[in-house]
């Protein structure tokens, strides 16, 4: 693959994303999370605002690397909506090269991280389909 469609590329310059992951129980679990992505990868990190001893997405990866990730445009025009969904496999990555290239992308995005701390876990989603909507025209007369 080679990323996104083109005309909806612009949606993953979006300030939120939604990461869906599926545990052992097969329960569905959906969180908002900031993210960064370059051709067909997405990584979100886990920061330092307070959470539970375990997180449950973390959790389901372990069990289940089926996830998914969507953004979306919305607009009180519905003529205006998309929205792109990234079907892929979740890693887990805990250190290395590629965590701190993570963090450093998540800093540039997101002035926020100046003052909350990026020091946990990176999850890599490797797509292996992209799908996406906006609203069909109906033909006018």
């Amino acid at each position: 693959m080679a990323g996104p469609p083109p005309n909806f590329a612009s949606l993953l310059r979006a300030r939120r994303g939604y990461l869906s992951t599926v545990g052992s129980n097969n329960d569905p679990h959906l969180v908002p999370v900031c993210f960064t992505w370059a051709g067909d990868q997405i990584w979100t990190g886990i920061d330092g605002k307070p959470k539970g001893p375990e997180l449950q997405r973390l959790k389901d990866i372990e069990s289940n690397r089926n996830i998914a990730f969507l953004v979306d445009r919305w607009d009180e025009d519905w003529n205006k909506l998309a929205w792109l969904q990234a079907r892929g496999t979740g890693t887990v990555l805990t250190s290395g090269p590629e965590v701190e290239k993570a963090y450093a992308a998540l800093k540039e995005k997101y002035t926020q991280y100046e003052d909350v701390e990026l020091s946990g876990p990176v999850i890599r989603l490797d797509v292996e389909r992209w799908i996406s909507w906006v609203p069909s025209k109906p033909d006018r007369d």
